[in-house]
């Protein structure tokens, strides 16, 4: 069974992260990067890839905001992000619900423009829909059910309810991915993530006594300047979209 990561993997928001974080973490209601200063937008995408539970992308937002005059190139180093994360006085849970509160602001306020904040990575996304009656796919994300259900839908992807892993309530990869072995009870499961953090951390717990996972990263996500080589050193397979459409077509063939 092949699992799909949402953010980064199969629909580009970057755009739509950037502005939803730093309204959440300024407080303000923008529609538009262009209202933003460049350097900072420039300098939350370079390390945008740092971010996993996406109630850290406010802290991240606010070392950019300090930092994006005099060091608009940065690029943070591990320790220096997790540094920052550190500094957090509230739970990471209740970080997100607030991303995902001001995500829903900028829906009821401007559904048009917060839709064409998006982009599907293509092809992979057009094979996904040719075969959206098959089933043979979960989404597991950190992002919202209902912003991940309202683009799926915009963009023709009819993906069963129960088959969207999201992020609300504070729920892990780790804990759907088990919950995911459960139901299905496969041998094994291929999952397709950009962030090359989430994959390792995934590999550590659920392969632990049993190999039951294959961790893949996304070359053409959200990935840091190393992640690539650092995934072919820690066995995670690295893939580009044609690589992942010719596992689509293995695993699932069309009817």
């Amino acid at each position: 069974m092949l699992i799909f990561d949402f953010d980064g993997v199969l629909i580009d928001s970057l755009d739509e992260v950037i502005l939803t974080v730093y309204n959440t973490a300024v407080g303000q209601q923008m529609t538009s990067l262009a209202d933003l200063p460049p350097a900072l937008v420039g300098l939350f995408r370079r390390n945008r890839f740092h971010v996993q539970p996406i109630g850290d992308g406010i802290l991240l937002m606010n070392w950019c905001l300090r930092h994006f005059r005099g060091e608009s190139e940065k690029i943070l180093e591990p320790r220096e992000y997790e540094a920052i994360i550190a500094t957090a006085t509230d739970p990471v849970h209740q970080r997100s619900e607030q991303v995902y509160k001001t995500r829903q602001q900028f829906i009821e306020r401007d559904p048009v423009g917060w839709i064409a904040l998006h982009h599907p990575f293509q092809p992979l996304w057009n094979e996904l829909v040719q075969r959206q009656n098959q089933q043979g796919f979960a989404i597991v994300t950190n992002k919202n059910r209902a912003a991940t259900e309202r683009l799926c839908r915009h963009f023709g992807l009819s993906v069963p309810s129960n088959n969207i892993y999201s992020g609300d309530d504070g729920i892990t990869k780790i804990e759907h991915m088990q919950h995911i072995q459960k139901r299905f009870g496969a041998e094994t499961f291929y999952f397709l993530d950009d962030s090359l953090k989430n994959l390792l951390e995934l590999d550590r717990v659920l392969n632990r006594y049993k190999k039951m996972l294959i961790p893949l990263l996304a070359a053409w996500g959200y990935t840091g300047p190393e992640d690539q080589k650092l995934a072919q050193k820690s066995g995670c397979g690295v893939m580009r979209q044609a690589d992942a459409v010719a596992l689509l077509t293995q695993l699932s063939p069309l009817r």
